[in-house]
């Protein structure tokens, strides 16, 4: 769906190589079932080593204070409200549920087999010190989803700048 890079919540993410990236929040699919359903702003198809990872990924420019509630609470809500999302409809496209679905996806995940790939929950955007409360956070709400789709745990993941440019998300500010 796109090579251009994306710019979300002043973050520049890619740009990646052709058929890798899927912008879901906004794809046509998306815009007929977004009424009530929060999205994550895109997918990333990436080979590893262990095969093919599906990244679902979302992009904050900041987050509440660990601890801060009800705020904090309801940050990992929608947090886990949009990558959840994001990985069923892309499962659900993929999967043909959608008439458009199998259309808008670019050829590679089209191809990808959802039997053998693994998947990456990853949020990024926060201070240093608050990614282990926020990971601790995320990994609790995210647990039933890791493990009825049988995950390895470092299935969720949070990221700052810098755990993302080595992630190879976004590039180096130079």
């Amino acid at each position: 769906m796109t090579t251009q890079a994306i710019i979300e919540s002043g973050m520049t993410f890619g740009p990646y190589p052709a058929g890798q990236c899927f912008y879901i929040e906004k794809s046509q699919c998306y815009e007929r079932v977004q009424e009530g359903v929060q999205m994550a702003e895109f997918l990333l198809l990436r080979q590893q080593r262990a095969g093919p990872t599906l990244w679902v990924v979302e992009a904050k420019a900041s987050s509440p204070r660990p601890g801060t509630q009800p705020h904090f609470s309801e940050f990992i809500a929608e947090i886990r409200s949009k990558l959840t999302n994001g990985f069923l409809l892309g499962v659900a496209m993929r999967l043909g549920r959608h008439p458009t679905g199998l259309t808008e996806l670019p050829v590679p995940f089209k191809e990808l087999d959802l039997g053998s790939a693994s998947f990456r929950f990853v949020i990024k955007g926060h201070k240093n010190e608050w990614l282990p409360p926020l990971q601790e956070a995320l990994s609790l709400v995210f647990k039933p989803l890791v493990k009825s789709w049988a995950l390895p745990p470092i299935a969720v993941m949070v990221l700052n700048e810098i755990g993302a440019q080595q992630k190879g998300l976004i590039a180096n500010r130079n």
